[in-house]
């Protein structure tokens, strides 16, 4: 870089080559000028090295809008010195275009004092006696900074210790056994206020059944105390005194607006009288009771079955009297022997013995020979069909005796 006491270099445009003359025209060793957009401290100007450079000749930085800062500003009494000493007393250049003052005086590494000595002293900088923290955290912190950085810490932290203060809470509350019965108390009281409010009341009752003896029977059977609360109801308490009932089937409950219990019962559908040791009872479908019968005239348009575990087979009796149609109005009922067979008995004393397996194709084979040959209309009281291969009746003793003396008559013979 050129000093500033160097003459500056001639800004005169190249002169042109002339012809037939072979000398190099010379030009400028430094870039032309350019305009400062900003005034510049030349005293902020160095180099690579950090060392305070000139500027460039000629460049003059165009005069700054405004009041210049108090570190460019000079004093009046101050002489005006030339840029080049300027810059190495530390004052402002003259091309700033207005004086400058700097107080304290600056003094630029490298460059000579020049001017008396008590305007250039320079104060030693403070030296800072304190010791210089360390930013890096220590070992606590790091080791606690880890710690939370762990799931399980910090999850037991976040969740384990506020459950441990409740639990203790608890544990110190409930210690007192005073202190437990009161707050049982309250709480039961408090249960009990609102258990018994008007609008969960019941206060009727309403039973809808077939007949009216099945509803009153249901009514007694439950035996409530109205009013009460619902709270204190049992519904399937209730449900099953209901179907205790030989009558019921199948009971509903639920509870109405403007507090009714409602009750709706599916009776029992007798099919058949059972007469028992313990006398008669009707007998549903599936061989449940429905009712007790005084006499068998109460009911004549069921038909009647017998004997002991006669209930169990009561599909099977029920099959045999559908099939037993051509002679119904001869049938008075079946009887169940040794729980493992049945005898179809008809009018007249007569009856049909049956097998214990394939009953209903043996009394179909008697059927087709009582319409074949008017077998049941004659003398004939058993028809033995315990042995499907081997057939047997046993006919009256009145056809007895006149079947020996038939007999006697043909052959000649006395009976013994």
């Amino acid at each position: 870089m050129r000093p500033l006491s160097e003459p500056p270099l001639s800004t005169e445009p190249p002169r042109k080559r002339a012809e037939g003359n072979a000398a190099t025209i010379p030009f400028p060793a430094a870039p032309p000028p350019r305009p400062f957009d900003t005034p510049v401290d030349l005293r902020l100007i160095h180099d690579e090295d950090d060392n305070p450079v000139r500027p460039w000749d000629g460049l003059a930085p165009e005069p700054v809008d405004g009041p210049l800062p108090d570190a460019m500003r000079l004093s009046q009494d101050a002489p005006v010195t030339s840029p080049a000493e300027g810059l190495r007393s530390s004052s402002a250049p003259a091309a700033l275009g207005a004086p400058a003052r700097i107080d304290p005086p600056l003094v630029v590494p490298g460059s000579r004092p020049s001017g008396p000595r008590s305007r250039r002293r320079v104060h030693p900088a403070p030296k800072d006696t304190a010791t210089p923290r360390d930013p890096s955290p220590s070992r606590l912190v790091y080791r606690m900074h880890r710690l939370w950085l762990t799931p399980a810490v910090r999850i037991a932290l976040k969740a384990g210790v506020p459950a441990l203060a409740l639990a203790a809470l608890i544990v110190v509350t409930f210690a007192d056994e005073g202190r437990r019965l009161a707050i049982a108390e309250s709480l039961r009281e408090m249960r009990l206020a609102f258990e018994n409010r008007p609008e969960f009341q019941v206060r009727t009752l309403s039973v809808h059944s077939e007949t009216p003896a099945v509803a009153s029977a249901i009514a007694e059977r439950l035996a409530l105390e109205l009013p009460i609360s619902s709270f204190h109801l049992d519904m399937e308490d209730l449900r099953a005194r209901a179907e205790a009932l030989d009558a019921v089937e199948s009971a509903r409950l639920r509870i109405r607006g403007g507090g009714m219990l409602e009750v709706a019962a599916q009776e029992r559908v007798p099919v058949m009288v059972w007469r028992s040791r313990n006398g008669l009872k009707l007998v549903d479908a599936e061989g449940h009771r429905v009712a007790l019968l005084t006499t068998r005239a109460a009911r004549p348009d069921l038909p009647l079955i017998a004997g002991e575990g006669a209930t169990a087979a009561i599909s099977e009796a029920r099959i045999l009297l559908t099939a037993a149609g051509p002679i119904q109005h001869r049938v008075r009922g079946l009887l169940r022997v040794g729980e493992r067979r049945w005898d179809l008995v008809l009018d007249r004393d007569q009856r049909i013995m049956l097998p214990e397996s394939g009953a209903l194709q043996a009394l179909e084979r008697v059927l087709a020979l009582h319409a074949a040959q008017d077998l049941l209309s004659r003398d004939i009281e058993i028809v033995d069909l315990r042995n499907p291969s081997r057939p047997t009746i046993r006919m009256t003793p009145a056809a007895m005796e006149a079947l020996h003396q038939i007999r006697g008559v043909s052959t000649g013979a006395s009976r013994p």
